[in-house]
């Protein structure tokens, strides 16, 4: 891995334009979408279409990320979206673009994206050497963070140019996106076989045989799968609730809200980057789950009436306080993800990496849309404070055993048992 630099940074430079491009797109789409249509079903229907094939395919795109070259897969899949992008683009320009046509290029973009996903994410330990994982991710998380803010905002301003510059500018990235990734040095590290349905259902079958075997694993994905269902509609369904609805912060205001967490997590990863590369993945994941706990709270009581009201409501001062904790939560947020994913990238082998890849991001979301449903019934029958205050207790009953018996130092192992 003696050229593992230069390796890295071109796997970055490629995520950071393909990710910045897609911002432009998501946004620019949605505002379309509304434009034309006013209908906030039509949206929603954008936003299954846009989600529904991860949980689809999945696990097939899991067992070609380990029986094909990661390399190719990468490459072929960028100039594949950029080409239909730019297909687009062109059925801008001929005046043809209609609501079918959107939706049926989605579905394939995101089918596409799906079958990128698992064998990028495998690759990076090939390419990176482990004592470095720590710090690569760190920088993957801040780039990725970085992308977040700066993509929509981008799409705000070049909208008004018209979608069709949008579709050109997308459809660009993905294609300097995949000329980066070609001078990357990479050898297929997984085993080649002829892939056939019987073939295909053993890898899976493997992979499944894998975490089921892997206790360690399993644990922290249970973990994961309860506290994600317990805290991450907060922040999709109640908190855009209470700022715009009880609080009733205008669109301005709200937008800076919603860009502090991104701006948080992206500080996070910077300071691993930074200064902590080298410790211990196990201290970096205790001091952020703590951390959240205890700013999580902190940011509950500002959310309580008696305080709202003193430090006047719908106030950039109040607004400040709010943003100052979601900025805190975002960093302490790096500080749990970054060392989760160097735990997975160091103890799960590299020829079911993909396959388990995929399976953990299925099953690290799957509740959440259940919870999401939830919390929108009960948001409308009890005050938004003392919502998020009963999931924070939840969150604490769920997390004391885990903590008491240090079922999640198995975080700050992974360098023992790779």
């Amino acid at each position: 891995m003696k050229n593992y630099l230069k390796n890295f940074w071109l796997y970055t430079l490629g995520r950071l334009v393909s990710l910045i491009g897609s911002g432009i797109q998501s946004l620019a789409l949605s505002l379309y979408i509304l434009d034309v249509t006013g209908s906030g079903m039509m949206m929603g229907t954008f936003l299954v279409v846009t989600t529904l094939p991860r949980v689809l395919f999945a696990p097939l795109a899991g067992v070609v990320g380990d029986r094909f070259n990661r390399k190719g897969i990468m490459v072929y899949l960028d100039f594949a979206r950029g080409a239909l992008i730019f297909l687009l683009a062109f059925i801008v320009y001929k005046n043809l673009l209609s609501l079918t046509v959107i939706y049926v290029s989605q579905l394939i973009i995101s089918t596409l994206d799906i079958f990128f996903d698992p064998a990028t994410g495998a690759m990076l330990p090939d390419i990176v050497p482990k004592e470095k994982l720590t710090r690569a991710n760190s920088i993957l998380g801040a780039v990725n963070s970085f992308s977040y803010i700066v993509g929509p905002a981008m799409g705000g301003v070049l909208y008004p140019l018209g979608i069709g510059i949008v579709f050109i500018l997308n459809a660009s990235s993905f294609v300097i996106s995949g000329i980066s990734e070609m001078f990357i040095e990479y050898k297929q590290t997984t085993e080649k076989k002829k892939m056939t349905v019987k073939q295909f259902f053993e890898d899976l079958k493997g992979g499944l045989a894998f975490l089921k075997n892997r206790s360690d694993i399993l644990l922290i994905m249970t973990f994961a799968m309860i506290t994600n269902f317990l805290m991450v509609p907060v922040f999709m369904v109640v908190v855009p609730y209470f700022a715009r609805t009880i609080v009733g912060f205008n669109s301005q205001q709200y937008g800076v809200l919603n860009s502090t967490w991104v701006m948080g997590v992206l500080l996070g990863n910077l300071f691993i980057a930074s200064f902590l590369s080298k410790t211990n993945p196990g201290k970096l994941f205790d001091i952020g789950l703590y951390g959240q706990i205890v700013v999580l709270f902190v940011f509950n009581i500002l959310m309580f009436p008696a305080l709202m009201t003193y430090l006047g409501g719908a106030s950039w001062a109040y607004l400040g306080a709010l943003a100052a904790s979601f900025t805190i939560i975002g960093m302490l947020n790096a500080f749990v993800n970054t060392p989760l994913t160097v735990f997975f990238q160091r103890t799960i082998p590299t020829e079911v990496r993909s396959r388990v890849f995929s399976v953990l991001s299925v099953l690290s979301q799957l509740i959440v849309p259940l919870g999401t449903a939830l919390y929108g019934f009960f948001v409308d029958r009890m005050p938004a404070h003392y919502l998020v205050l009963v999931a924070l207790l939840l969150t604490v009953c769920v997390s004391i055993p885990f903590i008491v018996t240090g079922k999640l130092n198995v975080v700050g192992e992974s360098e023992v048992r790779s």
